[in-house]
């Protein structure tokens, strides 16, 4: 299937696939779902649109492979694939210097119309992660794409939740390099939480220093949102990420060697 998906991705992505050999069935049902995919992700997601052609085929091979590894639930919700691609898509977002990137652990994905109630009556979600699966509010994924100003994305606030669960209560599947390369994110935040108790005064919002995963998880939404602004306010804290999701936002190229 490998293959199969590599070929349909160049076809698509060449300036010559309109000369190119016809297909069969499956290709061409094949070929229809990626030029949806790449259709969607470039309308909601500006990340995309930043990518070299080859990064941009890596992007879509693997936000097809991630949804085929999910099951999508919709509660309250009508089912469509492009919330699917979507949602797999901005796990490949935050993952894309990774190796592993599918985020094994979780077999399931919810998906709610609006804010949730979970567990405690009256307590409303925007997203959270637990053993059971990753739960998004459809109208909240939408909104962290639609601005970026305000350094809130819940798609990407949760699948940093889920990468950082992946790899540490997920033994079976934790990746060594990223289980290493996150003890230097404990050495930033110290310093970070000391100078916004100091000055009352922090780039990221006040919800990043409830604990140090929520600092994780602002801090990666901040970083995509508006790398510039983080690496200008928190140089120390933009690098380190940098370092931890092998990747740059503000590169002219992301490395384009993984597979």
């Amino acid at each position: 299937m490998a293959g199969l998906v590599n070929k349909i991705i160049r076809k698509l992505f060449s300036k010559r696939k309109l000369k190119s050999e016809p297909l069969g069935q499956e290709e061409e049902i094949l070929l229809h779902t990626m030029m949806e995919y790449s259709r969607i992700i470039s309308q909601y997601i500006p990340y995309f649109n930043t990518l070299s052609s080859p990064e941009k085929q890596r992007f879509i091979k693997r936000t097809w492979f991630f949804r085929r590894s999910k099951i999508f639930h919709y509660i309250g919700l009508e089912e469509k694939e492009e919330i699917a691609a979507l949602v797999s898509a901005a796990a490949v977002q935050l993952t894309f210097g990774l190796r592993r990137y599918k985020l094994s652990y979780f077999k399931h994905i919810y998906i709610m119309p609006d804010a949730y109630q979970f567990e405690k009556p009256g307590d409303l979600y925007i997203g959270h992660v637990s053993p059971k699966g990753i739960y998004l509010s459809w109208k909240h994924f939408l909104q962290g794409y639609e601005n970026a100003a305000d350094n809130v994305n819940v798609a990407i606030h949760e699948m940093a939740h889920a990468l950082e669960y992946n790899n540490f209560i997920n033994h079976a599947d934790a990746d060594p390099k990223f289980r290493v390369d996150f003890q230097l994110f404990p050495v930033v935040y110290g310093p970070a939480l000391a100078h916004m108790i100091t000055t009352k005064r922090s780039y990221l919002r006040s919800y990043a220093y409830t604990n140090i995963r929520e600092f994780w998880a602002v801090s990666v939404e901040t970083f995509f949102e508006n790398p510039a602004a983080l690496k200008t306010t928190m140089p120390k804290l933009y690098y380190v990420i940098c370092e931890i999701l092998k990747q740059d936002p503000l590169a002219l190229h992301r490395n384009t060697t993984i597979v």
